[in-house]
């Protein structure tokens, strides 16, 4: 069978898949880049004089490296090794407010321990600096807060009018958490890297990687900015894949328009 040159023009998706039990994880498909690496060692054999008579040639390796324009859930979940869940959690808040008859009130109910639910609070200096830390306390005095969490209610003793203020708290919210536990490490999973590809005659086709066994690298930056946060990843092929045999990647190229086989 004579296959046509190749020249890969776009780079369309990552799908990943468990390995044991098959089971859709994620899917990258805003890619900036991929590259697929394969190395191999070669050991020469030698004679007399240092004569090299032949070769031996091991260990192949195969590794799959690239960016997503996003951050991927599913990715972060393979290479930290644990699971979003959609769960009460506590997240910690920030209030910039302005002080009125010696009250203001917190956007958000703030919780933690019983008379001691505002983590810190300040006020706020003219150059926009923080000023004075006041301490909560049951009743309100100089240089001290009142806080009733079931009305979000701050109340002060001796601050002027228009006084602004910045409160830290946590409060409680129901979210997607994903807890990158120092037990867990990072998993495996099968890969279908697809692309488009047109021949020398601008026939178009389609090019799919299967990587049967990848095993990602828990080795990973988000960089957070002035640029773009991008998600980088890498994984390498391992042989011996269920039904998969010594294959490391298999390489199909088909028409774009391929009809089903009988």
């Amino acid at each position: 069978m004579n296959i046509n040159d190749i020249t890969i023009t776009s780079l369309e998706t990552i799908n990943a898949f468990d390995v044991v039990t098959g089971a859709y994880k994620f899917t990258l498909d805003e890619l900036q880049n991929a590259t697929i690496a394969q190395t191999e060692e070669k050991v020469d054999i030698t004679g007399k004089r240092g004569r090299k008579l032949t070769s031996l040639k091991r260990n192949k390796a195969v590794t799959i490296s690239g960016t997503n324009g996003m951050v991927s859930g599913g990715l972060l979940e393979v290479q930290t090794g644990g699971a979003f869940k959609n769960q009460a959690t506590e997240v910690m808040w920030t209030d910039y407010l302005t002080v009125k008859s010696n009250a203001a009130t917190t956007l958000y109910k703030a919780v933690g321990t019983t008379g001691a639910e505002i983590e810190a609070l300040y006020t706020k200096n003219s150059d926009g600096t923080m000023g004075n830390k006041l301490e909560q306390d049951a009743t309100t005095s100089a240089g001290k807060f009142a806080y009733t969490p079931d009305t979000k209610a701050l109340t002060f003793t001796g601050i002027d009018d228009g006084t602004e203020i910045v409160v830290f708290y946590k409060r409680k919210i129901t979210a997607d958490v994903l807890e990158n536990d120092s037990e867990h490490y990072s998993g495996k999973c099968a890969l279908y890297v697809d692309a488009l590809g047109e021949d020398k005659c601008a026939n178009v086709y389609r090019i799919q990687f299967y990587i049967p066994k990848a095993d990602f690298n828990g080795e990973f930056s988000l960089e957070i900015g002035e640029n773009q946060t991008v998600h980088a990843f890498d994984a390498e092929a391992l042989a011996g894949a269920c039904g998969a045999g010594g294959n490391l990647w298999t390489y199909t190229i088909f028409g774009a328009d391929t009809e089903d086989a009988d």
